[in-house]
């Protein structure tokens, strides 16, 4: 299993300089709508039945509004994909906006 729950500022500058990474917000649409920073918005109810489609890539971060979703979602990824490792934002959207 390798999850890894990363500060803000840690997963802020791994997102914004790899590009071999998939970046995956879990909230609701409409959360992902109103604010969001890219990558692919899957809400938490529906990423585990879709667990099959992360399995190509390496490196997976989760982000959600406070931290709390993707570190969810980011230890039940882990569990599943062997070969990945999983990186959770602490604080989550709330926190990495107020970064910028």
């Amino acid at each position: 299993m390798n999850f890894v729950e990363l500060e803000t500022e840690v997963f802020k500058a791994a997102v914004e300089s790899k590009k071999d990474i998939f970046l995956l917000d879990v909230r609701e649409e409409y959360e992902f709508e109103d604010d969001n920073i890219g990558g692919t918005n899957i809400p938490m109810g529906e990423v585990l039945s879709k667990v099959d489609e992360f399995k190509a890539y390496d490196h997976i971060y989760v982000i959600c509004k406070s931290g709390k979703r993707s570190q969810a979602i980011g230890y039940h990824l882990s569990k599943a994909l062997n070969n990945s490792t999983i990186y959770s934002c602490c604080g989550g959207i709330q926190a990495y906006t107020e970064l910028s």
